[in-house]
């Protein structure tokens, strides 16, 4: 039976810039001693010959984050789009989204939009929740998520 979510992981190619935006832009302090990882039981797993990567792992509540810069075999990049099948998005529950809006956009982080309603529809299950998505490392899509108050 499963009990919960270990982790999610996503493949990238400067595991070193990821943490650093992790770290230096969110304020993420969680965070694991990057490590390596090689070897017939990562060949196994992945069903990759010749498997070499770096992992680093940030605890973000009770979930963590593992990325994974694989040093061989070379992957493919996703292009990001949030219709690309497989690509994926990280969503993080904040107390006052314009307040984070605010701050990031002061440090430069890409924004795909300013903070919305989801839906004005009052019988919608998303109904009072706003959200903002924008660009992290790699393109990879972040959203912020602020709950009916």
């Amino acid at each position: 039976m499963i009990q919960k979510v270990n982790h999610f992981s996503i493949a990238v190619k400067d595991l070193n810039q990821v943490v650093a935006f992790f770290r230096d832009i969110l304020g993420l302090t969680s965070i694991w001693p990057i490590y390596e990882y090689e070897g017939q039981e990562l060949d196994e797993s992945t069903g990759l010959s010749g498997a070499h990567c770096r992992i680093a792992k940030i605890e973000v509540g009770s979930a963590i984050l593992e990325f994974m810069q694989y040093l061989s075999p070379p992957g493919r990049e996703l292009k990001g789009n949030p219709n690309d099948a497989g690509c994926p998005h990280i969503a993080f529950d904040v107390d006052n989204i314009d307040e984070m809006y605010k701050t990031l956009k002061q440090r430069g982080v890409r924004f795909k939009s300013a903070p919305l309603a989801l839906t004005t529809d009052r019988h919608h299950p998303m109904y009072g929740w706003r959200e903002v998505d924008l660009w992290g490392p790699e393109n990879i899509t972040l959203q912020f998520m602020q709950a009916p108050k």
